[in-house]
């Protein structure tokens, strides 16, 4: 080889190593690598963070430790992303994460351990052994839903009916097409998938994927939503991130992509409806639960419709003391705030189409963008929305609510470090 041929694959080198760096991704090898993470102007807790990753792939655990604590945080690669749930920190502080890969012999059980049940179209989720939801994915089923839904302690806090109608009162055996916590919608090109009476839709699922991880476990759901002729109105493929954060602030995060491969799709006015809906136990419903949204309004008279960044509702279980659940908004999300469709009786639904019902005069509500909330997908595009729900001990106040969707809106930057 020639010094003029050692000299080009030598700038070659150099130059490959410049574009990575530029990406913000390293090319090596990821045990001992540093990263630092620049907390914000709010305290963060326990905080997924992210950063790109184009080396070889970990083939035994990582975790992540901080250089000043020496506590060790989980970590992972998907996707060519490394992903940390990095320790809380004050606000405006850096820190640094020291980065280390066990051996690939070790013998390990991941902190979330996804699953899929047997005999059922069921997918389990265990974070450090504690069982947090279930995915149900039955085509017996009019569309998919995680129950139960459960906070610190495996207590429960969404509703049982109608899948054990025995555990729930009779008061709350109502609306049996609220079903834990799910996503639909009430029109779509006409069609209803909100109900499931005999003229509604139906959400078929065509393939799920699902798996365990460090940081986080996930799954991932091809869905095609029908109408009541069972003809393909539209595409749907969701995914959550169930992420290993501790027992008293459970973090989990839904993307959902609706593709209009079937013609237009559109979602036509209505409150029916909710991207991300839950429906609580009946404990945490009419006098005995609270709802908060984040401008601090109380109740459902107060909030129901109105645009907000997230929505809380939280109670106190007798033997449990205080548990809630927020639904968080992203800002990059369509007609971001969005509204709530929420109700005393336990509902609480991110709704950015019923604008129409939204806007009625008897509840005083601000004026919204428009008169009506029609919103239509062109033939072939795509309509991109991302929630995090977050499970909490404690109340909107104690749980830190507000600065757990700060964390959400604008995460701590990461970035790779010397």
């Amino acid at each position: 080889m020639t010094r003029q041929s050692t000299k080009k694959i030598v700038q070659s080198l150099l130059t490959l190593l410049a574009l990575a760096a530029a990406s913000g991704a390293v090319a090596e090898g990821i045990d001992g690598k540093l990263v630092k993470v620049s907390v914000g102007d709010w305290r963060t807790e326990d905080v997924p963070v992210a950063v790109p990753y184009d080396g070889p792939a970990p083939v035994g655990r990582i975790t992540a430790m901080h250089t000043r604590t020496g506590r060790n945080s989980p970590a992972m690669v998907r996707d060519g992303i490394l992903t940390i749930i990095a320790e809380g920190g004050l606000p405006q502080t850096e820190h640094k994460f020291e980065l280390h890969e066990e051996p690939a012999g070790n013998e390990w059980t991941p902190h979330v351990v996804v699953k899929k049940q047997a005999d059922a179209d069921a997918i389990d989720v265990f974070i450090d052994d504690e069982h947090v939801t279930t995915y149900h994915y039955s085509n017996d089923n009019k569309k998919p839903y995680l129950w139960p839904v459960n906070s610190a302690g495996e207590v429960g806090i969404t509703r049982d009916y109608p899948m054990q109608p025995d555990d729930t009162p009779s008061f709350a055996q109502d609306h049996p097409h609220h079903k834990s916590v799910w996503s639909s919608y009430g029109d779509v090109n006409g069609a209803d998938r909100w109900d499931e009476g005999s003229k509604a839709g139906y959400q078929r699922s065509e393939d799920v994927t699902w798996g365990s991880g460090d940081a986080y476990g996930w799954i991932r759901a091809k869905n095609t939503w029908l109408n009541n002729d069972r003809d393909s109105v539209v595409s749907e493929e969701r995914e959550y991130r169930f992420y290993a954060t501790p027992a008293k602030a459970r973090l989990f995060d839904v993307r959902i992509t609706f593709t209009a491969d079937h013609g237009a799709a559109k979602f036509g006015d209505t409150k029916e409806g909710g991207l991300v809906a839950v429906r609580m136990r009946p404990e945490l419903s009419y006098k005995h639960g609270v709802i908060t949204n984040a401008h601090g309004d109380v109740g459902e008279p107060n909030t129901w419709g109105k645009p907000a960044a997230w929505c809380d509702y939280s109670g106190e279980l007798e033997g449990a003391g205080w548990r809630g659940l927020a639904v968080f908004d992203h800002p990059t999300n369509l007609r971001h705030p969005t509204s709530w469709h929420v109700r005393s009786y336990g509902l609480m639904g991110a709704n950015c189409f019923g604008y129409s019902y939204f806007g009625e005069k008897d509840y005083n509500k601000p004026l919204l963008p428009a008169e009506n909330g029609d919103y239509t997908i062109p033939e072939g595009e795509q309509l991109t929305m991302n929630y995090r729900v977050y499970v909490h001990t404690g109340d909107v106040e104690k749980a830190d609510v507000a600065e757990r969707y700060a964390d959400f809106a604008t995460p701590p930057a990461a970035e790779w470090s010397e």
